[in-house]
């Protein structure tokens, strides 16, 4: 009997902790609407950082405390350890969205670019949801400033009560798009536009996507524009926008049947801004090229960011690392943990950046099989490669940190196998931007420039215009040492 009245006890203890909890829950004073437009750290105050811990309080799983400093109805305009913990529950709540994209695993309580696009997409949704519990119309904006390519609505897909797919065919539809920010000058990929595209009964290949600059804007902020899947891996080279004001992205991809992929239009902007200060232009998606019949509505608009010509990020400047071979050589089948290409990154004075990946082009003669563990090595850890066609690709895990106006050495070596006598191994790095790299204190990625080094053509230099630091980027960016494998010699011994 006693354990029985020990038990009812127990759980009539709980089921009031329960309830106590989800009213404190309840209670909470939603801020939304309301848009982050600031970095937040601990030691931060504002009133951002109110609205900060009301949005948390008002999810049971991101709650900051039950009682006391931080609690529902005590936040505060002070961004101290408790929110920190808070934010980094949040983070890895929405670790795909605020992590994965640098290489990041778990949360920091750091609330930068990334965490706030999420904070400000979810502010959004609640704000409407709200919105529309109370029967509040929406007010919709006049087709008299929709100007660009005008809307095409493509007929939907007949109904079939047999299957819940019924034909081939490739639906496009608006996902939840970037919360707006500041486009600053140097930044790489900031996330303008993003498009789901949902195939029927049978696979569909996308062959591109066109994207068209309008609004309040000019083609001359963008360096170039490219388009990345949900993994952050881009598609396709990124180019610069036609006399038209539109462009064409990507390469072949397919969308399995029965399945929705997300694409992002992200933007690089040019390093000098200041002919283009305060515009706000919107990049919409105008045609999804496919053979295959495409629903939907077309085109897809996404967010207006500010082009701002005041703030100044960090940079990367990269030359020829002390651990390049720097001239053509030959090495020998068997040989191991033979260099092949290095480079130098600098971080340059305005904030500390983060090396979260690079990729390799293995160019020679030499075949993937004729080649064994492809590392690379920063700063004398080595990190392994996935191989996909003729790219090698190391991802940091955790990123490797430059400090502001520190360098590294990063450089990749491999095992010569036998099949390889007589092929040429050159690694290249195809294009600046396969070499990703954040900024620490504004969460953009940044320009990286080469410093020295530089040739129009050439191995173990960086390709230019007119072979000067000045000149525009070539392709590869970097082009790597021919290294040519031997038979080598060997003595036989006999009695």
């Amino acid at each position: 009997m006693k354990n029985r009245f020990l038990f009812y006890g127990r759980f009539l203890f709980a089921v009031i902790l329960t309830f106590a909890f989800s009213v404190s829950v309840e209670a909470a004073t939603s801020p939304c609407p309301f848009t982050w437009t600031n970095n937040i750290r601990v030691g931060s105050e504002g009133e951002d950082v109110l609205k900060l811990q009301q949005f948390l309080n008002s999810y049971p799983d991101t709650v900051i405390a039950l009682s006391g400093a931080g609690s529902v109805g005590n936040e505060s305009t002070s961004y101290g350890p408790r929110t920190a913990k808070a934010v980094v529950k949040f983070q890895e709540k929405y670790a795909a969205d605020t992590l994965a994209p640098v290489g990041l695993t778990k949360g920091s309580g750091f609330v930068g670019v990334l965490t706030r696009a999420k904070l400000n997409r979810l502010c959004v949704s609640q704000a409407i949801l709200s919105v529309m519990e109370t029967n509040v119309a929406v007010p919709k904006i006049p087709d008299a400033v929709n100007f660009g390519t005008p809307a095409v609505t493509f007929s939907p897909v007949p109904e079939n009560t047999n299957s819940a797919v019924v034909e081939d065919v490739l639906t496009v539809s608006a996902p939840e798009q970037p919360a707006p920010t500041l486009a600053p000058a140097g930044a790489g990929w900031v996330p303008f536009t993003n498009i789901t595209l949902t195939a029927g009964n049978r696979d569909v290949t996308v062959k591109s996507i066109t994207v068209e600059r309008i609004g309040f804007g000019a083609d001359g902020a963008f360096d170039t524009i490219a388009l990345i899947d949900e993994e952050s891996n881009q598609i396709g080279e990124e180019r610069g926008f036609r006399s038209d004001h539109k462009v064409e992205l990507g390469e072949p991809f397919s969308v399995l049947s029965g399945t929705s992929k997300t694409v992002t239009i992200v933007a690089n902007m040019v390093s000098d801004l200041s002919s283009f200060g305060g515009q706000m232009p919107t990049l919409q998606v105008v045609t999804v090229n496919t053979s295959t019949r495409v629903t939907g509505t077309l085109p897809v608009r996404g967010t207006a960011h500010s082009i701002n010509s005041t703030l100044v990020i960090g940079g990367a400047t990269v030359t020829l690392s002390s651990f390049d071979p720097a001239v053509a050589l030959t090495r020998y089948i068997n040989d191991r943990a033979v260099r092949f290409s290095g480079i130098r990154l600098t971080a340059n004075s305005k904030e500390d950046l983060t090396l979260s990946s690079i990729i390799w082009d293995q160019t020679g003669s030499a075949g993937n099989a004729d080649v064994a563990n492809v590392m690379t090595v920063v700063d004398g850890t080595s990190y392994p490669t996935t191989v996909s066609k003729r790219t090698f690709t190391s991802n940091f895990s955790p990123p490797v940190s430059i400090r502001k106006g520190y360098s590294i050495d990063v450089y990749v070596q491999g095992d010569l196998l036998p099949s390889a006598v007589n092929r040429t191994v050159k690694f290249d790095i195809r294009k600046s931007g396969n070499i990703a790299i954040l900024g620490n204190s504004y969460s953009y990625y940044v320009l990286i420039l080469p410093d020295g080094n530089t040739a129009v053509s050439g191995n173990s230099v960086f390709l230019t215009s007119d072979g000067t630091t000045s000149g525009s980027e070539r392709r590869p960016f970097f082009s790597g040492s021919i290294v040519t494998v031997g038979g080598g010699t060997f003595t036989s011994i006999g009695k």
